[in-house]
C-alpha cells in the first residue's frame, strides 16, 4: 500500500507536470531557439543562407518520418526506456553541433536531433493517458498545450539572449542541458506494466485500422490537410521570417521579440473558441475562419508586392492568420480523430507526419528560394489557400 501511495503521489506530482511539459516543447525549443542565430551562423560556417535554412528543413523531415518509428517501440519497450533512448540522441547531436565547423555536419546532425527528439513527442500524449485517472485527463493536457504555443515565442526570445551573450553555438548547449534535465526525471520514472498490457489487446483488438486505410478516410484526410497546410503557412513564415527581417534591417533581437504578437494571437484564438465552443458548432464556424484564413494570406502576399513593408505592416495580416489557426486547429483536429476511435495512437501519429511532411515541403521551398525571401514565404503562403479549399471539401464527405 506505502509503494501504491508514493507511485501515485509521484504521477501526480508537480514536479511530473512539468516534465510532461518539457518532453512536449523541447521539439519546438530545438525549432525555434536557434532562428534569431541564422545570420551569424551562416557567416560562421562559411554558408548560403539555402544551407543554414534548410536545417530547419531537414529537421522537420526527420521528426515528421520518425513519428510513425517511435510509437511501435514505445508500445514494445515502453515511455520511459523510449524517452531515454530519443532524448539521449538528441543530447548527442546538440552536443555535436556545438563543436562542428562544417554545413554539411550540421545539416546531418539536425536530422539526427529531429529523429531523437521526437521520442518526447510521441510518448508524453500516453503518458499522461497511462498516469493520470481518466476524469484528469482533459484537464491536463489544457494545462499543458498552451505551453506549446508559447513556445514559438519565448524560444526565439531565448535563443537572441544566448546569441549575443555567448554565441550561436550556446542555444544547442542549453538544449542538451534542458534536455539532460529531462533524461535525470526520467530515470526516476518506473514502466507501468499493467498499462502496457491493457494498451497492448486494445491494439491487438483493433489493429485492422492501418495508416492506409487512414488516408483512404475522405473525412479524415480533409482535415489533417486543413491542419497541416495552416501550419505549413506558419513553418514558410517561420523559415522566410529570420532573413527577410535581416535584410528589412531589424536586428536579432527584434526578430526574436517579433515573435510574441503572433503568439499572443494564436492563444487568443485557441481560447476563444474555447470559451465558444458551447455555443458555437465547430464545423459552422470552420468556413468562416478559413475565409479570413486566405484573406490574411493573400494580404501579405499583395502588401509584399506593392511596397517595401515594415515590421508592424507584416505582422497585422499574419497575427490575423495566427488568431484563426488557432481557432481552426482544435476543430480540425478533433474531427480527423473522431474518424478513428478505436485506433487514436495511428491517427494522430499519421496526422502529425502529414503535417509535419507538408511542413517541411513548404519550408523547403523557401529554402531553395530564399534570395527573395519576403516574396516566396507570402507566395508560398499564398499557394495553400487552394489546397486548403480541397482539404475542407474532402471534410465534407
Amino acid at each position: 500500500m506505502k509503494n501504491g501511495i508514493t507511485s501515485n503521489h509521484k504521477k501526480n506530482s508537480f514536479l511530473f507536470l512539468v516534465y510532461l511539459a518539457g518532453l512536449s516543447i523541447i521539439g519546438f525549443l530545438a525549432t525555434d531557439m536557434y532562428l534569431p542565430a541564422f545570420d551569424k551562423m551562416r557567416i560562421d560556417l562559411n554558408a548560403s543562407k539555402s544551407s543554414i535554412s534548410a536545417t530547419m528543413s531537414l529537421f522537420l523531415a526527420g521528426y515528421a518520418i520518425a513519428q510513425l518509428l517511435w510509437g511501435p517501440v514505445s508500445d514494445k519497450i515502453g515511455r520511459p526506456k523510449t524517452v531515454l533512448v530519443g532524448l539521449s540522441i538528441f543530447t548527442v547531436a546538440s552536443l555535436g553541433i556545438y563543436f562542428t565547423e562544417s554545413v554539411g555536419v550540421l545539416l546531418l546532425l539536425r536530422v539526427v536531433q529531429a529523429i531523437g527528439v521526437c521520442a518526447a513527442a510521441v510518448c508524453w500524449q500516453a503518458l499522461v493517458v497511462e498516469r493520470y485517472p481518466r476524469e484528469e485527463t482533459n484537464r491536463i493536457f489544457a494545462t499543458i498545450m498552451p505551453l506549446v504555443a508559447l513556445s514559438p515565442a519565448l524560444a526565439p526570445v531565448m535563443g537572441a539572449f544566448l546569441l549575443n551573450y555567448f554565441g550561436w553555438r550556446s542555444i544547442f548547449i542549453a538544449l542538451a542541458l534542458i534536455t539532460v534535465l529531462l533524461i535525470l526525471y526520467t530515470l526516476t520514472i518506473k514502466d507501468d506494466k499493467t498499462n502496457h498490457v491493457q494498451n497492448d489487446k486494445l491494439v491487438d483488438a483493433t489493429s485492422d485500422r492501418t495508416y492506409s486505410s487512414l488516408l483512404k478516410s475522405k473525412r479524415y484526410l480533409g482535415n489533417v490537410l486543413i491542419y497541416a497546410l495552416c501550419s505549413a503557412a506558419f513553418f514558410a513564415w517561420l523559415t522566410g521570417s529570420p532573413f527577410f527581417l535581416k535584410e528589412l534591417g531589424y536586428n536579432e533581437s527584434e526578430i526574436g521579440f517579433s515573435f510574441f504578437p503572433q503568439t499572443i494571437a494564436f492563444l487568443v484564438g485557441g481560447y476563444g473558441y474555447r470559451s465558444l465552443s458551447s455555443k458555437v458548432d465547430g464545423k459552422s464556424l470552420l468556413p468562416i475562419l478559413l475565409i479570413v484564413y486566405s484573406i490574411s494570406t493573400i494580404a501579405l502576399y499583395l502588401i509584399t508586392i506593392s511596397i517595401t513593408p515594415t515590421l508592424t505592416i507584416l505582422l497585422m495580416p499574419f497575427c490575423l492568420m495566427a488568431l484563426v489557426n488557432g481557432a481552426c486547429y482544435p476543430i480540425v483536429v478533433a474531427e480527423a480523430m473522431k474518424t478513428s476511435p478505436h485506433n487514436p495512437g495511428k491517427a494522430a501519429a499519421m496526422q502529425n507526419t502529414v503535417q509535419l511532411g507538408i511542413c517541411f515541403f513548404a519550408s523547403a521551398i523557401v529554402s531553395l528560394f530564399s534570395k527573395d525571401a519576403l516574396l516566396t514565404t507570402t507566395l508560398v503562403m499564398t499557394c495553400t489557400i487552394p489546397f486548403v479549399y480541397i482539404g475542407y471539401r474532402l471534410s465534407l464527405k
